[in-house]
């Protein structure tokens, strides 16, 4: 069994500006961010069908592993009521400490988590990836990134 991912790459400066508008919130979402351990700070923005942005922040806790993600703060917030679907999500991060990686993944468990709000709401989710800079990388589903998404089904016998 194989599995290739797809990503786009496109470069800012070539989006139109609703997009570069976008993942500009994901640039003003990582200054909410709270990680005085890691020092990698990580925010995220999700866009609804309806157009709101919600937006999140990495919020690190002194009580391992009790921190949350960004991607998982702000689908949180938007997962109480799907009636209103997730169509997209931006990354960004920045460091001082650390290289932030490009493109910067979502870590597996916001990958799983962005997979099941996918699958409850039955419509793929775009992941976009920003460093700030020209460069842009973009997935037209979750399902991209995890081709094994652990799913609990009740048996039918």
């Amino acid at each position: 069994m194989k599995k290739t991912v797809e990503l786009k790459q496109l470069k800012f400066s070539n989006l139109e500006a609703n997009l570069q508008s976008f993942l500009r919130l994901s640039v003003n979402a990582t200054e909410k961010s709270f990680a005085p351990y890691s020092e990698f700070y990580v925010g995220c923005a999700v866009e609804l069908e309806n157009s709101e942005v919600v937006l999140g922040a990495n919020q690190e806790n002194s009580s391992f592993p009790s921190g949350l993600c960004a991607e998982r703060v702000a689908l949180f917030q938007c997962a109480k009521d799907l009636h209103n679907k997730v169509k997209r999500i931006v990354v960004h991060a920045k460091s001082e400490k650390y290289e932030v990686p490009n493109p910067l993944v979502p870590c597996a468990g916001c990958l799983q988590v962005i997979s099941d709000i996918r699958n409850r709401q039955k419509q793929p989710i775009e992941i976009w990836m920003w460093d700030g800079k020209d460069d842009v990388f973009m997935a037209d589903d979750v399902q991209e990134f995890l081709p094994f998404h652990f799913e609990l089904k009740k048996n039918e016998a």
